[in-house]
């Protein structure tokens, strides 16, 4: 008998985009698709994807200005050239081949229920349920992976992309809307059982990184997202996508800076960014969505998280007992070098708890427990081309 073996299992992703338009433009404008005879107030939405497929670049659409033109972020289209336009549309799908592996040494943890209602009594002298109907659908999951960049942060926050020279800057920022994403979850084997979830988001991610003390895996950073999806489907063929070909980001990565000062005796640490959202908040009395839910809605935007460090004084303690937020410059960089790195940099920062234990035989060290109100800027610095969008 062959088992299925965890080894052999391939998790991809791939955001959800729908073509939705194409043409030839008319005429130039700057910063502006123009094309007579179209009809863009009835096809495009704002965020939409623009690629020029004369030159192969890439934008998105800032506003719809009427049926014949649009209002573009970059400034790449001129008279004559060929266009496409994709939608972000929830719940879609999208071409797994033009996707990409999650992270190295991706889990998923399903957590896939189905609810039923009860049928009680119908006038019968029993205490027994006398049937059960289906109910909802819920395809919660936890997916957990070691980033080798920092593009699955599209998830949680929008993200705009910009080159120099052979570096590119991803600069992220809190909007109202979050993009979704195609998922396959493939369990290779001589019939591999592929499972296929659309319409789905990150609900929050937390970043975890820890020293190691040796060899093994431990020591890399982590990513643990706490996923909702809309529907999932199975099938038997798993769809290409190239293997990773970078190392993962390691806790020697990290670099702490509180209130000014960069924290050298970090032992471990976290961050959590929560959307705060929830399948209650969209599952809706409507025959349509039947047993599936609506497209999920973001609130409000929370950041918070803990740092382990050693002490030596009681610095942390008076941070601790002032309540107020630390001054000075409060970031978080995860970097492999100049040019391969993400710097989150804190507007404001609160230690909920900074009381160290009695520590007889050892060094003393401290849970740093944090809120922040938001960030200042998220800066990512590497040789991938995009992060906004993936279109082929």
């Amino acid at each position: 008998m062959e088992y299925l073996l965890g080894k052999r299992e391939k998790v991809t992703w791939i955001e959800e985009i729908t073509s939705v338009d194409s043409g030839t433009t008319t005429s130039t404008s700057a910063s502006k698709l123009v094309e007579t005879g179209q009809n863009f107030l009835t096809t495009v939405k704002v965020r939409a994807v623009v690629k020029n497929t004369t030159d192969s670049t890439y934008t998105v659409v800032t506003a719809v200005d009427s049926d014949t033109t649009l209002s573009l972020r970059d400034n790449i289209m001129t008279t004559g050239e060929t266009y496409v336009i994709y939608n972000k549309t929830w719940g879609t799908g999208g071409t797994i081949a033009n996707g990409e592996v999650v992270g190295i040494d991706c889990k998923i943890a399903p957590k896939f229920t189905k609810g039923y209602q009860e049928e009680l009594t119908a006038g019968a002298d029993a205490r027994t349920i006398s049937s059960l109907t289906k109910g909802p659908h819920s395809l919660n999951y936890t997916m957990t992976f070691n980033p080798v960049n920092w593009r699955w942060l599209k998830y949680l926050m929008n993200v705009a992309d910009s080159t120099d020279s052979t570096t590119k800057t991803h600069t992220f920022t809190v909007g109202n809307q979050v993009d979704s994403f195609n998922l396959e979850w493939a369990k290779q084997h001589t019939t591999d059982h592929v499972l296929t979830l659309l319409g789905n988001v990150i609900k929050s991610a937390t970043i975890n990184f820890a020293k190691t003390s040796g060899a093994g895996n431990e020591g890399n950073i982590t990513v643990t997202a706490d996923c909702l999806a809309k529907s999932q489907s199975q099938g038997s063929t798993v769809g290409a996508a190239s293997a990773i070909t970078k190392l993962p980001f390691q806790y020697r990565s990290a670099i702490l800076t509180l209130a000014g000062t960069e924290i050298t005796a970090l032992n471990n640490g976290e961050m959590t960014i929560d959307n705060a959202i929830t399948e209650e908040d969209s599952r809706y009395c409507n025959a349509t969505l039947d047993q599936a839910i609506g497209e999920p809605i973001p609130k409000t935007f929370r950041i918070s998280g803990r740092f382990n460090v050693n002490i030596s004084d009681k610095t942390y303690y008076d941070l601790w007992e002032t309540e107020d937020a630390l001054t000075s410059t409060n970031s978080l960089v995860f970097s492999k070098g100049a040019n391969d790195r993400i710097t989150f940099t804190f507007s404001s920062i609160w230690l909920r708890e900074a009381v160290a234990p009695t520590t007889i035989d050892g060094v003393t060290n401290v849970d740093l427990i944090w809120t922040a109100d938001a960030f200042t800027s998220v800066v990512a610095r590497d040789d991938v081309a995009r992060y906004e969008y993936t279109v082929v």
